[in-house]
């Protein structure tokens, strides 16, 4: 079988006066993208618009689903196909539902998975065979990987903060691994377990040997960023992406997968692409600052600093048709991990802020201070969209502030509903910068008027201290971080002119 499952390109209808990259499809980034089905792989993708289960089957894509709504995480238990479907996309509301393979498969009986326990926080797991498993308090259960050939050993990826460690339990004892693990699964062999982990910026698949604590490494060389790893009926799957190549689905033989030295090949582009990008890692006032960097083809006109929101989001080698853009609109494009980042690679992850908006935004300025060309200009979604802003009041070479989905104060969160935002509130506590008002720079801001995390009209209520030259963009319908095509078509064209127009 091929080791990348090509997906077709969007369509004009979707991506009308939107840059070359938006027209490459990719699966989704939600994981699990996909599932194996004894009719064949079907994955969760954009290529159709929004995101829609489609069946590969006789060398074709099939979709299975579409309309409006968004349809998620496919997964197969042995019997049926269901996936996340959206109630209510802008307010982040799913439900589970099934879905119909449009080919009959046969019944297949399988013992009961085990369940995590309430909110999957401690607690415990039930097993078939090996009855109550009690897990670590505070402990948040990731994954639980039951299917052992051997029906009587279960492995748990547990997170705490930011450690990871992964559990083994069998009848004869319990066997661990800590380290900057994202997921595990599936079973490979009695004793073998797949396990994801990160050395920045990429993820790799290695095969942990649970009585001996060897690992080895399934999937490279090179930087890509591994994502869900499934296996069944002799068939295994992965998704997968890297700077330059959209989220794809790699199958084969699971004892293709087992031997290890598997060489994730990307998809040439159609038309034109910037140089492959680089990484680095530049050396911050407290810490090592692990930075993308993104040349165009040619000089470059000046910097862009693209900020990952969260605050703790990451930049790792993944494709992003955004960036992609800039990079070919010929900007250099600059994408780092600061204090706050969720860097998982020991080595390089950062420590949090001592003060959000002040540290982060120091370390932004060492990075631009390092690798910026020419006129420079700060943005991000989300919280990266505040810490543009943050960074233009502290750096006359920054000549223009985007947010996308974001906020200029944090007093703007204060009637956020969102329990995210309300948990980095409350532990963020008074080590909050204080509010300023905003840099004398022209700024692009573009919101969707439905965000539950960041009330748009919060921000909204900051327009009359924007400099000449701003622009705000509501969205209607909208939710937090411009998820739909439709959002992307009503701003970046806008986005992209008022970059044209800072000269």
């Amino acid at each position: 079988m091929p080791d990348v499952i090509p997906l077709p390109e969007r369509t004009e209808r979707i991506t009308a006066s939107l840059p070359d990259p938006f027209r490459r499809s990719q699966l989704d980034g939600d994981g699990p993208a996909f599932a194996l089905t004894p009719a064949g792989p079907v994955v969760s993708a954009d290529a159709w618009s929004g995101r829609h289960l489609a069946l590969l089957t006789g060398g074709r894509w099939t979709p299975l689903t579409a309309g409006p709504r968004w349809h998620r995480r496919p997964r197969w238990d042995g019997e049926r196909l269901t996936a996340d479907v959206s109630r209510d996309l802008a307010a982040e509301r799913f439900g589970e539902e099934t879905v119909p393979l449009p080919v009959p498969v046969p019944a297949a009986g399988r013992e009961p998975s085990p369940v995590p326990g309430p909110a999957g926080r401690g607690g415990k797991v039930v097993h078939p065979v090996l009855g109550e498993v009690l897990l670590p308090p505070r402990a948040v259960v990731e994954a639980v990987v039951p299917d052992s050939p051997r029906r009587d050993r279960i492995a748990v990826l547990l997170r705490r903060g930011p450690a990871r460690r992964v559990v083994c339990v069998d009848g004869g004892g319990v066997s661990h691994w800590d380290g900057p693990v994202t997921s595990v699964g599936p079973w490979l062999s009695p004793e073998e377990v797949v396990v994801v982990a990160e050395t920045w910026p990429g993820r790799a698949a290695y095969a942990w040997h649970t009585r001996t604590g060897a690992r080895r490494r399934l999937t490279g060389p090179g930087a890509a960023v591994v994502g869900d790893v499934l296996a069944g009926d002799g068939i295994a799957g992965l998704s997968w992406t890297s700077a330059g190549q959209p989220r794809r689905l790699w199958t084969g033989e699971s004892a293709e997968l087992a031997a290890g030295g598997l060489r994730l090949r990307p998809d040439p582009p159609r038309g034109q692409a910037p140089p492959p990008a680089r990484h680095t890692v530049l050396q911050g006032p407290c810490c090592p600052l692990p930075c993308l960097l993104r040349d165009p083809p040619g000089t470059a006109r000046g910097t862009v600093l693209l900020l990952h929101g969260g605050p703790n989001g990451v930049n790792l080698g993944t494709w992003s048709p955004f960036a992609e853009s800039l990079a070919l609109a010929g900007w250099r494009v600059v994408q780092p991990n600061v204090r706050g980042s969720n860097v998982l690679d020991p080595a390089l992850r950062p420590p949090p802020p001592g003060r959000y908006g002040v540290d982060d935004a120091d370390d932004v300025l060492a990075v631009l201070r390092q690798v910026a060309t020419g006129p420079v200009v700060a943005g991000g979604m989300s919280y990266g969209g505040y810490l543009a802003a943050r960074v233009a009041r502290l750096s006359p070479r920054v000549r223009g502030v985007f947010l996308l989905g974001g906020f200029l104060r944090f007093t703007d969160l204060g009637d956020s509903g969102h329990d995210g935002v309300r948990a980095f509130l409350r532990t963020a506590g008074d080590r909050l910068a204080p509010d300023a008002a905003p840099a004398a720079v022209p700024h692009f801001v573009a919101h969707g008027e439905e965000d539950p995390r960041i009330p748009a009209g919060a921000v909204r209520a900051h327009l009359g201290e924007l400099p000449a030259g701003s622009e705000w963009v509501g969205i209607e319908g909208e939710g937090h971080g411009m998820l739909t095509d439709h959002a992307a078509r009503k701003v970046f064209p806008r986005f992209f002119a008022w970059l044209d127009g800072l000269g």
